[in-house]
């Protein structure tokens, strides 16, 4: 990226507008895909999640809690970590949804061991 810079300003000369202008532009451009662009896409996602949460949803915190959502209020959520333990936890801080309850306990961790893959034979 420096070798392009460098050549750009090594043909526009030192005293051109349209340059720097041009290469700025091009800042502009690439950090917007790189990282602006990205994080938007990302935040939606998350509120949509945030959204699209209902009672009975078992998820996980920013912080690694897994829980049941037993209760829905505008900021904040009731999860159910344990029999009749719930905590409140900020809305924001749902990091994902568990999908798919077979197989898995009441707050989403394995309780089968998963099944070994057949190895391969190192024969050609």
């Amino acid at each position: 990226m420096n070798s392009v810079i460098a050549f750009l300003l090594a043909q526009a000369g030192a005293g051109s507008g349209f340059a720097t202008i041009g290469i700025f532009a091009l800042f502009v451009i690439v950090f917007y895909f790189l990282l602006i662009r990205p994080n938007q896409k990302q935040r939606k996602q998350h509120d949509a999640l945030v959204r699209a949460l209902k009672k009975g949803d078992t998820v996980m915190t920013a912080g690694g809690i897994f829980g049941r959502v037993t209760q829905l209020k505008e900021d904040y959520v009731l999860l159910e970590i344990a029999k009749k333990t719930e905590i409140k936890v900020a809305r924001s801080s749902i990091s994902r949804r568990e999908e798919g309850a077979a197989g898995q306990g009441k707050q989403g961790r394995q309780t089968e061991a998963p099944e070994a893959e057949p190895e391969e034979s190192g024969e050609a």
